[in-house]
């Protein structure tokens, strides 16, 4: 039987347990080490673009259910822009989802081939619930190639997938997979690399076995990862690591988000556009990034101030991610 070992360890052993191996001092202090040394100054490593905020799904987890989320698809000129910019700095990190359905916009396949040719050694990640994943897109993201591509599954069985997502479409989702998997597999790549990720919460714990053993005989990577709160403004969130004492979040250094409109805005949990720095309609990213509100919230995170930006008072996705800070550098 066919294991595979990242699966294992985050199911099976369970992230804490991963903690206390990364937590230990000479670990820690490396990894501390490194990824501060990926932090640019200029222009983030790593960013999310919303190319559309639509989305074919009413999960329950989701943010979007609230009514708050503007709807929309990115202008391709726009996201020609930003990529333009980044092009200036070196190979960065694209995330092509935020808060809808990547593979409803528009012109998502140029978009991804758009990236590729900016810089080859650009990577692009993307998050998507699989329902309309068909051969053509599943060619693209092969040729293109796009680098990791995760999807989501609230469920493991078509009771509860419907009662989540307001669908029956989970048997189309498990074969778009097995297609995918077929079509790297006939193209002798390595990319994209394949995730089946399922977001916990008590609604679905029970199914999360029955997930794993599912897929477990294939060659993908199979992910149970803890729900979190999008900033304490959703009733669902992992409670784990709460009790300890807190630390700053790394999106203020490395990860910001990009929404359909332009809007700049240092989470990408900030589905209600609490952070927004500015758009990138009217600047570019290298001066919102430097903007002297973001430099007075990184010093707060820094001295244990979480109450600013107000989208980080009770939220609880600092949990699910290492601090990235010496104690020296929190003064």
């Amino acid at each position: 039987m066919k294991t595979n070992l990242f699966s294992y360890l985050t199911y099976k052993v369970n992230i804490n347990r991963l903690d206390e191996l990364t937590n230990w001092p000479p670990v820690s202090w490396l990894k501390k080490f490194f990824i501060q040394r990926m932090i640019d100054w200029q222009f983030p490593e790593h960013i999310f673009l919303e190319t559309t905020s639509a989305c074919n799904l009413q999960c329950k987890l989701c943010p979007r259910t609230s009514g708050e989320t503007l709807v929309g698809h990115m202008d391709l000129e726009l996201f020609k822009k930003i990529v333009a910019e980044a092009k200036t700095y070196g190979p960065r990190t694209f995330c092509l989802h935020l808060f809808g359905e990547p593979l409803l916009a528009p012109k998502f396949i140029e978009e991804i081939f758009y990236i590729k040719q900016a810089n080859p050694k650009n990577i692009i990640v993307l998050t998507t619930n699989g329902t309309l994943l068909d051969d053509k897109i599943g060619r693209a993201m092969i040729e293109a190639p796009i680098d990791k591509i995760a999807i989501s599954f609230m469920a493991a069985t078509k009771e509860k997938y419907a009662d989540i997502t307001g669908t029956d479409l989970l048997e189309r989702v498990e074969e778009n997979v097995k297609k995918l998997i077929a079509l790297k597999k006939e193209s002798g790549k390595n990319k994209p690399k394949i995730i089946l990720r399922m977001i916990l919460e008590d609604y679905n714990r029970d199914e999360a076995e029955i997930f794993q053993n599912k897929w477990q005989n294939y060659p993908v990577i199979v992910e149970v990862r803890p729900a979190h709160n999008y900033g304490g403004n959703v009733p669902y969130g992992t409670k784990r690591d709460e009790k300890k004492k807190r630390w700053p979040c790394y999106h203020f250094w490395l990860s910001p988000a990009v929404h359909w409109n332009g809007d700049f805005s240092i989470c990408c949990n900030d589905y209600a556009r609490i952070a927004v720095l500015g758009n990138t309609q009217e600047k570019t990213i290298n001066e919102l990034w430097n903007a002297p509100i973001l430099k007075v919230w990184r010093q707060a995170q820094l001295k244990d101030n979480f109450h600013c930006p107000s989208i980080c008072e009770n939220c609880n996705v600092w949990t699910m991610y290492h601090d990235i800070w010496f104690d020296w550098q929190k003064k």
